[in-house]
């Protein structure tokens, strides 16, 4: 468990993030959670089951969809990202030649 100390300095970090890196970071764990209640819920209710075949399908199942859940928002963050930093990456080299050209005048 956390001290209050640890908490806060997370807390003052959270904080210093942009706003749409803090929306992202929420959406992310409000999905985190959700996924594994659901995951959760599907565990203790797939044990009801006395066929073991299908109870080991809808486990697997369970297992598949939160992995592909947790992994999925995470990923279009950083392919979003990645896009911002190629499009910075050619402004930044636009300047670059633009500064090249004047030098050479």
């Amino acid at each position: 468990m956390k001290s209050l100390k640890q908490f806060n300095q997370l807390n003052n970090e959270f904080e210093q993030l942009d706003e749409e890196t803090q929306q992202q970071l929420l959406e992310i764990s409000i999905g985190k959670i959700s996924t594994t209640v659901l995951f959760g819920r599907l565990k203790l209710l797939s044990r009801k089951i006395k066929d073991i075949t299908i109870r080991k399908s809808l486990m697997s199942l369970g297992y598949m969809i939160y992995t592909v859940s947790l992994q999925s928002r995470s990923i279009e963050g950083i392919e979003k990202k990645l896009d911002q930093l190629i499009r910075l990456n050619e402004r930044n080299e636009q300047e670059i030649r633009r500064i090249k050209l004047g030098l050479n005048k």
